[in-house]
């Protein structure tokens, strides 16, 4: 990235740019969007499903950035048509184009031809549309997956099966057996230390 020119937008990028990505696009791009969005952050749930191999209901929370670094990478292809591959888009590409400021770039031509002016009104307006829709989908979409009654329900039904109530009993013995183990050896040693401190037998010298 420090080799690359500063990423400049120029008078005939505006005039090429879309001021107004449609509807359905707007859905897909948040639909393909959101649950990228998302992280679980209960990691005690996590090591227990990786144990028992089972879907265990999951808390989860916005990944910090992520909302940003999607909305970039459409606001460069959709709306200034910069080809830029998916697979080629990364923290590089991002902090590349985040450090040119872009859209403080965009804000200056608010004040020049009155042209370029309007479209970049109407562009930016159509883009915090699009931005909005996706804030309103990782909210609602985090809302139902942490939602107490979704997850007790979800318990239940994971319960409810035969083999995962099989799973978990096979679980609870094994940590009873290790359990067992560890307190055998526990006083296995404790007998141990009281014969090391008992004083040995001694007999009475002759006069």
């Amino acid at each position: 990235m420090a080799n690359r020119e500063k990423f400049i937008i120029t008078d005939e990028m505006i005039r090429g740019a879309e001021s107004y990505i449609p509807y359905v696009d707007k859905l897909t791009i948040v639909a393909e969007t959101a649950e990228a969005c998302l992280e679980p952050v209960d990691r005690a749930t996590d090591a227990i499903a990786t144990e028992t191999q089972l879907p265990i209901p999951q808390f989860y929370k916005e990944r910090s950035g992520a909302k940003q670094f999607f909305l970039m990478y459409y606001f460069l292809t959709r709306y200034l048509h910069v080809e830029i591959e998916a697979a080629a888009w990364g923290d590089e590409e991002y902090d590349y184009y985040a450090s040119s400021h872009i859209f403080n770039q965009l804000e200056r031509f608010k004040s020049g031809d009155a042209g370029i002016k309007n479209k970049v009104f109407d562009l930016l307006y159509d883009y915090k549309q699009l931005k909005s829709m996706l804030e309103v989908e990782i909210y609602d979409l985090k809302k139902t997956r942490n939602s107490a009654l979704d997850r007790l329900q979800d318990s239940i039904s994971l319960f409810a099966t035969p083999e995962n109530v099989a799973k978990l009993n096979e679980l609870m013995q094994k940590n009873l057996g290790e359990l067992e183990v560890a307190q055998k050896k526990l006083a296995a040693k404790r007998g141990e230390a009281k014969t090391e401190a008992k004083p040995a037998d001694e007999k009475p010298t002759e006069a």
